[in-house]
């Protein structure tokens, strides 16, 4: 509005509430997460070691935050996170304030002190952490550092692909297997079912991709397949008709030939037997090719389970050297060992009970029982499925629909335009 006053022109703006608004929302959606949250908290860390923190931390966090952290390592490590501090609205099953951790296989989440002092475990090599706030009651957050731990692959088992564009578990390109006269082959499997299905364990082929070695069951029983020549195995392996040799828990099979005799030997659950095989017989298996856990072929399918501690010699070991086979006789071609092997993440998965694994630290679940172990400090646990996609992440948006509440004998309510 403009008016005239002697010789001079004023000029004079009215401000309308409903343009205060305007400005007042567009600042709000303009306005950079670093200014509101006093850092950004929708990050990645992939550091060997590090620290993060709530926003603000060690003042207040901020209200309506909703905060992502995903943590990686290369293949062959897990990522280990210890709360040093830990201070979040406590309310019964964490329904306002919380931070939730998933490791991979299970979330779990947290609020009140509940989590300050203790460690956890990835399952594998990424880890992701969320924290969310509401509208009303801050506290102080909390302080997370977190290292990558290497995992030998005797903490790891391979899960066996089930069709043959999904992954290849092979050996690593700097592994070269030479001619084979002779072998040992010593490896721990499971089988997931009780179908009576077709399947193979291993398979190696040369650079045409012609198959030179496997081991599987077919139609025809057990068998292994050396350089276009099939043994039958059924007679030496203690099972019953249309019953595998596999079961949910691992069991360790070895498997020895060399081509003077032309005989395989099989041990399995202490147990030695010799098949023959007169069509091995000076048979040479070509070097340099590709070995393959699982199989090569779109007519059969890999084993479906897991396969474990997988381990190659050129030469033959007698009953009594099986008998006593511990895990440190290294396979003088292929160990299980990370060097040894190309596996990709998706195929691996850490366990503290295997028989030939190191000391692994698991996930503290008996602290992590339930709310009454926990006293007034409380946690709600959800357990989920193994999973290859990335978990579900919410935008940062305040919660809407919720009116009002009662809080220390006050009602709060969220005001919303």
């Amino acid at each position: 509005m403009m008016f005239h006053s002697g010789r001079m022109w004023s000029c004079h703006w009215k401000w309308k509430p409903s343009s205060l608004l305007f400005l007042y929302a567009l600042y709000t959606v303009c306005v950079p997460h670093l200014v509101w949250g006093c850092a950004n908290c929708r990050v990645i860390l992939s550091n060997p070691s590090g620290t993060f923190t709530s926003p603000c931390y060690p003042n207040d966090y901020p209200n309506s935050q909703a905060c992502v952290w995903t943590l990686r390592a290369p293949t062959g490590y897990i990522i280990q996170i210890t709360f040093n501090d830990f201070d979040i609205e406590e309310a019964p099953n964490c329904i306002y304030d919380s931070l939730s951790l998933d490791n991979g296989e299970s979330q779990t989440k947290f609020c009140g002190a509940t989590a300050k002092g203790l460690s956890f475990n990835s399952s594998a090599n990424e880890m992701h952490v969320s924290f969310s706030s509401d509208f009303s009651i801050q506290k102080k957050g909390f302080n997370a550092s977190y290292i990558r731990v290497a995992v030998s692959l005797r903490n790891q088992k391979v899960i066996l692909p089930q069709a043959l564009d999904v992954y290849q578990v092979s050996i690593a390109k700097s592994v070269s297997i030479p001619e084979l006269r002779a072998f040992t082959i010593c490896f721990e499997a499971t089988k997931i079912g009780k179908e009576d299905n077709e399947w193979m364990a291993f398979s190696y082929s040369d650079a045409s991709f012609t198959q030179l070695l496997s081991f599987g069951k077919a139609k025809s029983g057990y068998f292994l397949s050396i350089s276009g020549s099939k043994c039958l195995l059924n007679s030496v392996l203690p099972v019953k008709d249309k019953e595998d040799i596999f079961t949910e828990s691992f069991e360790q099979l070895c498997i020895i030939w060399n081509n003077s005799l032309g005989s395989v030997g099989i041990s399995f659950k202490r147990n030695y037997e010799a098949v023959p095989c007169d069509s091995t017989i000076s048979k040479v298996i070509s070097g340099n090719g590709k070995l393959l856990l699982g199989s090569n072929q779109n007519e059969i399918a890999s084993l479906k389970g897991d396969i474990y501690n997988f381990r190659l010699w050129n030469f033959t070991m007698n009953s009594k050297l099986l008998s006593n086979l511990s895990c440190n006789v290294k396979g003088n071609v292929v160990d299980w060992q990370n060097d040894f092997w190309n596996i990709p993440t998706l195929a691996l998965k850490a366990e503290s009970n295997l028989s030939c694994g190191s000391y692994l630290i698991p996930l503290p679940a008996s602290e992590l029982a339930n709310c009454a172990d926990l006293g007034t400090l409380c946690q709600a646990t959800t357990v989920s499925s193994p999973s290859t996609t990335t978990p579900t992440v919410t935008t940062n948006i305040p919660v809407t629909n919720r009116i009002a509440r009662e809080r220390n004998g006050k009602n709060y309510y969220l005001l919303y335009l």
